[in-house]
């Protein structure tokens, strides 16, 4: 849940029945919870077990051959903030469809699919992801299709099912598209993956070749915009290091080039460095990722950069979490300079009253470019069926 910057002056503080909403929503699913629950899970929650089907020690075993694996998201949102004319209100948020299935020892297939509903009461439809994945071994993992690139660590590590991530919302860096972000979240190609030979399974890479983000229109309005409008190819490669006498932490890094086309038809050399370090545990979690993004035309370069750090720990079932958010943006950019820069301190609270349900309480104070901050409250039901 994004909270836009306000146009007017200093803050004005939520009406006390806003608040109490807030306080009243958690504490009521709290204590419904059981006395003894167990934290979230952070070192393989199910969705990323399902993401890394194909990375297993060993292949499946024949019975489950042809297996199909169908698990929805959903979420319920509740937001306030103290820019004018925004009432408080709830809206839903994605109904993200998560598909595997194995079709042979080497074989398997995994799809999500997004359900959105507009304010007109239309269901709008987005293929989000679409892998068809041929494993060799440990060392060598192949997959075509549509993917979330694997620019840095959140993309791949969190994707449209907001039940694994601890705060409400993405990074603004690591917005989707059509949410105005400035990365090329999702990509049609190919990536080819696995364990760094002789490196003790402690090294993995990563290469992706794809058509890269058409900027020139809607992302996605147009079939056609499937399609690379220029003959290049974006291209990235990554390396994340997991050392197994300590488990729960890594740290990588990933370079992403590519020539883009804008609306007037100018082409931009486009890269981005991206590098993180990680450590998540059952009851810890710490993020911290930053990452810089070039555009050079006609001559003219132009840096941005971007990235957040992120901490929570787990006490039972209630886990408290701070994020620190920021994205500088040059006015001057080509195809991104449109984008504000921002800067936001978010405090919150998320309580899983059962194993599939979440619920998430957060505070933020945001600024965005020159306007004075702004402050918001939400609140969001996360679950999993």
């Amino acid at each position: 849940m994004h909270i836009a910057a306000a146009a007017t002056a200093s803050f004005v503080p939520p009406p006390p029945r806003a608040c109490r909403v807030a306080v009243w929503l958690t504490l009521a699913l709290a204590l419904a919870a059981p006395a003894r629950l167990s934290a979230q899970t952070f070192e393989a929650p199910p969705q990323q077990d399902q993401d890394q089907d194909q990375d297993q020690d060993q292949d499946p075993a024949p019975a489950a051959l042809s297996s199909l694996v169908v698990r929805a998201f959903g979420s319920v949102h509740w937001g306030r903030t103290d820019e004018p004319a925004k009432a408080n209100a709830f809206s839903l948020g994605q109904l993200d469809f998560f598909v595997t299935s194995t079709l042979s020892d080497r074989f398997s297939v995994l799809t999500e699919i997004v359900l959105e509903g507009s304010i007109n009461t239309q269901v709008i439809t987005d293929l989000e992801r679409l892998q068809l994945t041929y494993r060799h071994n440990d060392y060598l993992i192949v997959s075509a299709g549509r993917y979330h690139t694997g620019i840095g660590f959140y993309n791949t590590a969190f994707h449209h099912g907001s039940f694994f991530e601890t705060p409400i919302g993405r990074p603004r860096v690591f917005a989707f598209e059509d949410e105005g972000g400035v990365l090329p979240v999702h990509e049609v190609g190919v990536t080819v993956r696995g364990l760094v030979p002789k490196s003790k399974s402690s090294l993995n890479y990563l290469v992706e070749v794809g058509n890269g983000r058409r900027w020139d229109e809607d992302y996605g309005a147009d079939p056609a915009a499937q399609h690379d409008p220029n003959p290049e190819k974006s291209t990235n490669v990554a390396l994340s290091y997991r050392p197994d006498r300590w488990r729960g932490l890594e740290a990588g890094a990933s370079f992403y080039r590519d020539t883009i086309t804008d609306a007037s038809l100018q082409e931009v050399a486009h890269r981005i460095f991206a590098t993180y370090a990680t450590y998540r545990t059952a009851s810890v979690e710490v993020l911290a990722e930053w990452l810089v993004l070039h555009h050079r035309a006609g001559g003219t370069g132009h840096r941005n950069d971007g990235g957040y750090v992120q901490a929570s720990k787990a006490w039972g079932n209630w886990r408290p979490y701070y994020r620190y958010d920021r994205l500088d943006v040059d006015a001057a950019t080509p195809v991104i300079g449109a984008t504000e820069s921002s800067a936001a301190h978010v405090v919150g609270l998320r309580v899983d009253p059962s194993e599939w349900v979440g619920l998430k309480a957060q505070y933020e104070r945001a600024r965005r470019g020159a306007r004075h901050d702004v402050n918001g409250l939400g609140v969001q039901l996360v679950f999993v069926f």
